[in-house]
């Protein structure tokens, strides 16, 4: 293969529909683009996989693999889309398009894995609004007082998912509160994103800000239980035997892609709204993923000294309570916050499950603005006479939300 090189001052023709950079919405200031960005980032994944991971994959062992796949893999990605889409100032259709134009469909294939992610992500914070609304009353309900003696995985299955299984009648009846909790969710995304990117940017300064404020909260007094020495020693202590083996490599590399999630289209898309002049992209990218990594620690510290807390609780070893997922909030967490002692669980409770909602809808506003700057791209393409505003910006959003709510209940 021969590579011959482009004068600088070489006139390259672009499609006029790829040259509409200086009519692109912009960011209002360098701090809205790094906490939407940084939202995007810290997902649910940093507090209810990463420290199960670390537990599982040899403690400190696997951190050292972690920040190998972070500086060799994750990073070098993240920070490679951020500045395509600065340079190109356009979305990632656009962007591969001017790159080579066949390779316009691998920005294609992203809108499908967005889809999907999105839709059952939101899913998933439609379980969290009804665990925080829950966590107002005076006693939780699913304390084994107030539910009959159930546990708090029966509580999540049964009651909040009323789970069925294939064979049974009713099985894929729509669940009313599910539809409700699932339905506030998008409002709530729908409203955030309403406003364009300087409200969005706005709003991300809180979303993003107070789970770490909530997570404090919350390490303060998980570090005052019994037992969470034992637990934090699990998730710290490290077994070097762990880097031999390939799976802890994949375990790691896996957090940390799925993390930062290079490749889906976000970061492109979102590096598009500086100005051309814009010279602060690399530090703003240090900033984004050092703050990532960082939560994520700092998150298992709270999150193993629970877990710790119950392995006491049960007299069982760490190993056997540590749990990753759903299974990690919606039955251990919510289990140690019926043990709180002195009536503080409903405090607790309403700070834990209020982090976890702030967590996952910074990650879907992305996710949606991401699929907006797609829809516009489009648009642009077709028409390129055509002015996309305000008011046009309302309905692509409006019209992006309904279209995956819709597609959402099927969870």
């Amino acid at each position: 293969m021969v590579i011959t090189a482009v004068p600088e001052d070489a006139s390259v023709e672009v499609p006029k529909h790829l040259s509409t950079a200086s009519e692109r919405p912009k960011w209002g200031s360098r701090g809205q683009f790094i906490m939407v960005l940084m939202g995007y980032a810290i997902g649910l994944g940093n507090i209810w996989r990463f420290p199960y991971m670390c537990g599982k994959y040899g403690g400190g062992a696997f951190m050292i693999a972690y920040l190998v796949s972070l500086f060799c893999i994750a990073a070098p990605l993240f920070v490679f889309e951020t500045v395509l889409g600065h340079k190109y100032q356009l979305g990632p259709v656009g962007t591969f398009t001017n790159m080579y134009a066949p390779w316009a469909g691998v920005a294609y294939v992203s809108i499908i894995m967005t889809c999907v992610i999105l839709t059952y992500y939101q899913a998933l914070l439609g379980w969290a609004v009804i665990y925080f609304v829950q966590s107002f009353a005076a006693k939780l309900p699913w304390h084994p007082d107030e539910c009959g003696g159930c546990t708090t995985g029966d509580y999540f299955g049964q009651t909040v998912l009323n789970a069925a299984s294939f064979g049974d009648e009713g099985g894929w009846d729509v669940q009313g509160k599910l539809f409700l909790a699932l339905m506030a969710v998008w409002f709530v995304t729908w409203l955030a994103l309403i406003g364009g990117k300087n409200v969005l940017g706005k709003i991300a300064y809180f979303t993003v800000l107070f789970p770490v404020l909530l997570l404090v909260i919350i390490f303060c007094k998980a570090v005052t239980l019994e037992g969470a020495s034992d637990g934090v020693a699990y998730y710290i202590t490290p077994d070097m035997s762990h880097l031999t083996k390939a799976n802890t490599w994949s375990a790691a590399a896996s957090q940390i892609l799925f993390s930062l999630s290079p490749a889906m289209g976000t970061a492109i898309a979102m590096s598009s709204y500086h100005e051309k002049s814009y010279d602060r992209l690399l530090q703003d990218n240090l900033v984004i993923i050092c703050c990532n990594s960082c939560f994520s620690m700092f998150g298992g510290f709270a999150v193993f000294s629970i877990v710790g807390y119950l392995a006491e609780q049960r007299g069982l070893p760490v190993e056997q309570v540590a749990s990753a997922g759903t299974g990690l909030a919606f039955d251990v967490f919510a289990e140690v916050l019926t043990l709180f002692p002195g009536g503080s669980s409903p405090f607790f409770s309403v700070c834990f499950f209020f982090m976890l909602l702030l967590l996952g809808l910074d990650s879907a506003f992305a996710f949606v603005e991401t699929l907006q700057t797609y829809v516009v791209d489009f648009i642009q393409h077709k028409r390129p006479d055509l002015e996309i505003t305000p008011k046009m910006n309302m309905m692509i959003v409006s019209a992006l939300a309904f279209g995956l709510f819709l597609i959402g209940i099927v969870y």
